[in-house]
């Protein structure tokens, strides 16, 4: 999209991406005190400390990689490689290189 996008467009995206998040948070924090709820149950102790661990140690670790992805500037202009792709698709046409 190389021109500006209209305001209305843009707070529309704006507006979505901010209930999807904060929905997705209010579900991840239900989800979350649902697990420790059940911990405290005496029925089932012990019964879901291996999946919750790995639920954590995946959320982590995609936690771990959103960071990164922010703090590397990855976010920023990431329409480039796709022209960049373009650009060399072009330039191996031209080259007739298969």
């Amino acid at each position: 999209m190389k021109g500006p996008v209209d305001r209305p467009a843009r707070l529309v995206i704006i507006w979505t991406m901010v209930v999807g998040l904060v929905l997705s948070g209010l579900a991840f924090a239900y989800k979350i005190a649902e697990f420790m709820f059940t911990m405290s149950n005496p029925e089932f102790a012990g019964s879901f400390d291996v999946p919750i661990m790995v639920y954590f140690a995946i959320a982590s670790g995609w936690l771990a990689l959103l960071v990164w992805c922010f703090m590397t500037d990855k976010f920023k202009d990431m329409e480039r490689a796709k022209y960049e792709m373009l650009a060399r698709e072009d330039e191996y046409e031209r080259l007739g290189v298969q």
